[in-house]
This record gives C-alpha cells, sequence and structure tokens, in this order.
C-alpha cells in the first residue's frame, strides 16, 4: 500500500485557519523544524519550550526594539513616532519599567480587588435578569477597560471609544501581512486621544496613573512626550485586550470540559490554577516577534543579524518535552511548574498580577452566580489576529437570577 503524502509544513500566523487550530502545525513546527524558516513572509519560528524561554531570556541576542508583532517589524533603531517600554531592551527597558511595576505589583493590585470585584459584578447586574449574555461584548471587554482606566485615570465617559479603538488595533485579515485601514484607525484614534489628554495632564488636570508619568524622571530627566504617549497606549491595549480574550477563553474552554467545569464550582479555590492552566493551553499571546542582533546558529539553521524570529508562546506551552505525554490536554488539576502564558524574563508581564486577579474575580463571580451557563457553540465567533487569540462573540444561557447590586466580595 502506497504510504499517504505528508502535507508540506506551512506555518503562516496570518491564516485564520491556523488561528482556528494552531496546535497540530506547532507539533509539527516542535518536531520536523524546531527552526523553521518561511521564505514568503521571512521570518524564523522557534515552537520548542526550552528554545522560546532562551529567547525571552537573551535580550542581547534577539532584541524588542524592531518591533512585537511580525506585521509591525522594522529595522532596529527605527522611531515609529512613539515609543512604548515593551519595546525596549535593558537597560533603558529596565529603568522604565521600574517606574511603573510599583503599580501593578501583587502587594498593590489584591488592594484592588474589591474595586475590581464591584466592577465585574455591575456589568453581571445588567444581563444576570435576562438569563442569556453576549460575554465579549456584555461583560469580558468593558470590564477590563473599566479596571485599566481607572488605573490611569481616564473618565469613564471615554473609555467606550478607548475600547472600540482598542478592538479595531488587533483586526487582521485572512492571510494577509499587511495591517488593514481599520486597524491603522484604532491605533490613530488611541494616539489622537492620548496626545489631546496629555497637555492637560500636564497642566493638573486629572489623576492617576497617567498623572504620575508625566512627573516621573528618567536618570535625572522627565519622559520624554513620545515615551509618555507609549505608555498610555500600551497600557491601554494590554490592559485589555488580553484579559478581555483571557476570561472568555476560560468560560469556552470549561463549557467543552463539563466535569472539570462541576469540579471548579464546587470548589472556587481551584479557580487560580485553573486559571493557570488556561494560559498555559490556549493563550491569548501566541507569539512575540524579535530582531536578531548577530548571527546566531541552532538546529542546524543558521539565522543572520537583523532576521525577524517569532517566540512561538503557544507551541512553546503545549510542548511535551517540558509538560509530558499529556501536554495537549487540557486539565486544571496539571500544577505546571511552568509556562510562558506571560513571557519570561526582563519582559515578564508587567500587568500578570492584575490579570490574574482580574481573571480569579471574574471567574468566582461566573461560577457562583451563572454556574450552569452553555455556550452556543455553533453561534460562536473567533477573534482573527497575527498574535492574538480569543473570541469575538460567545453567547450563552444560564438560569436567570437576581441582581447583587454593587456586592464587594463574593463572600460579603
Amino acid at each position: 500500500m502506497a504510504e499517504l503524502a505528508v502535507a508540506e509544513l506551512v506555518y503562516n500566523p496570518f491564516g485564520f485557519a491556523h488561528q482556528d487550530d494552531p496546535y497540530v502545525t506547532y507539533k509539527r513546527l516542535r518536531d520536523e523544524a524546531p527552526a523553521y524558516w518561511n521564505p514568503e513572509l521571512e521570518f524564523w519560528a522557534l515552537s520548542r519550550f526550552e528554545d522560546v524561554l532562551e529567547g525571552f531570556r537573551d535580550t542581547e541576542l534577539l532584541s524588542s526594539a524592531g518591533g512585537i508583532a511580525l506585521e509591525n517589524r522594522r529595522p532596529i533603531g527605527h522611531s515609529t513616532g512613539f515609543n512604548q517600554m515593551i519595546e525596549f531592551d535593558p537597560p533603558e527597558h529596565t529603568v522604565l519599567r521600574k517606574l511603573v511595576s510599583r503599580v501593578f505589583t501583587t502587594r498593590t493590585v489584591a488592594k484592588m480587588e474589591a474595586e475590581i470585584r464591584g466592577i465585574f459584578t455591575g456589568y453581571l447586574d445588567e444581563v444576570i435578569e435576562s438569563g442569556r449574555a453576549e460575554v465579549v461584548d456584555d461583560l469580558t471587554s468593558p470590564f477590563p477597560m473599566d479596571v485599566i482606566s481607572a488605573i490611569l485615570g481616564v473618565p469613564e465617559v471615554d473609555r467606550p471609544a478607548l475600547r472600540a479603538n482598542s478592538d479595531k488595533v488587533m483586526i487582521r485579515e485572512d492571510g494577509v501581512f499587511a495591517i488593514p485601514r481599520e486597524a491603522a484607525d484604532g491605533m490613530l484614534g488611541l494616539v489622537a486621544y492620548f496626545m489631546e489628554d496629555l497637555p492637560k495632564r500636564k497642566a493638573g488636570e486629572g489623576s492617576g496613573l497617567i498623572n504620575d508619568l508625566v512627573g516621573f524622571e528618567v536618570d535625572g530627566r522627565a519622559l520624554t512626550d513620545e515615551e509618555l504617549l507609549g505608555f498610555c497606549i500600551l497600557f491601554i491595549i494590554a490592559g485589555h485586550e488580553t484579559t478581555t480574550k483571557m476570561v472568555a477563553n476560560v468560560m469556552e474552554l470549561l463549557s467543552r470540559h463539563p466535569d472539570q467545569k462541576a469540579a471548579v464550582v464546587a470548589d472556587p479555590a481551584l479557580i487560580p490554577d485553573m486559571i493557570e492552566e488556561v494560559l498555559r493551553y490556549h493563550n491569548s499571546t501566541q507569539y512575540m516577534h524579535r530582531t536578531l542582533t548577530r548571527d546566531f546558529g541552532i538546529h542546524g539553521q543558521r539565522m543572520r543579524e537583523g532576521d525577524s524570529v517569532l517566540l512561538l508562546i503557544g507551541a512553546a506551552n503545549h510542548d511535551e518535552r517540558e509538560f509530558g505525554p499529556t501536554a495537549e490536554e487540557f486539565n486544571i488539576f496539571r500544577r505546571p511548574e511552568r509556562h510562558l502564558g506571560f513571557g519570561y524574563g526582563a519582559h515578564f508581564c508587567l500587568g500578570a498580577a492584575l490579570a490574574r486577579m482580574e481573571g480569579k474575580v471574574a471567574v468566582e463571580e461566573i461560577l457562583r452566580r451563572i454556574p450552569d451557563y452553555e455556550v452556543d457553540h455553533q453561534a460562536k465567533v473567533r477573534f482573527h489576529s497575527s498574535n492574538v487569540t480569543g473570541w469575538r462573540s460567545l453567547p450563552v444561557t444560564f438560569t436567570p437570577g437576581p441582581r447583587a447590586g454593587t456586592a464587594g466580595p463574593a463572600d460579603g
């Protein structure tokens, strides 16, 4: 009997079919081409856990200064008009990170739990009497925007427009490398808002982290306008999009694993570890782009200075070399010692503690108040972007319940 032909291994992060189920391709990359070269889009991809971990660790070899998404790559040192901390390398990145890290420590975030719970409770109250919800629009999108906006000091009236523009920034077209007009318009909207807002902050209006940033000094100098603008845009996009996708991913995954959902409903103490497994199994950020600063050899391949390298978080987090033979399975009892859902090293996600707190609070309230929710899997719609994955629409139904008003902690 003739052997079946093996399909050519092609990894295109912009292809919607790949985004719908990337893990088959990821396994082939790990096994067949751990240092994969895409000649059409001209990038390398590293997919094994240890390689991706080392890629995050070695900022001297793999620079963030050439952009962190493939479609936004540029030569190192080329300015975009505003400077985002996530696109700096140490030691500059280290200095900037220290300026704001105190706002996102585990201890500081813990003090915000009651406020975060109150915000989510308010959105859940709006739908709980109806017995149905559109999870993304009604819950997981407005909730983290309110949290990060409260930290930044963005007025409530301005938040819907910022959320809409943040959503637009991530939009991509099937198989297309170029950034679509709608995404560019979203970024222009964010830039325009903060260019108008920052002079007001400098004049003493408002309060919050943005006002603190205006007063910060780095090595005896104030932040430049480009750095201030970069901070604001980074916090809005990162503080909104990834948590929006994470909480919806939790709800969708639990709905397809009813035994594990029942276990978490019965024992809410499992929720933090369950969230870690979601971050491992289907993280909202699938890759980060880096630029090589010198020639480098790995797995028999020779990479060149200036080449683009994708660190495939989604592939690394399914590597059986790290997570064993059940790496491809969703298991909330796994207790992984480490995963790369928040990156690693110098660029470990600054907002990890906040994201974990938001996820814990949201899932606690969902499973406490609408534990029998069911996802309409026929009607759900995937969100498509090159390096961010999640749901654009996730309809659910559940037994209607009463409003909770502005209740604080779940046991209060």
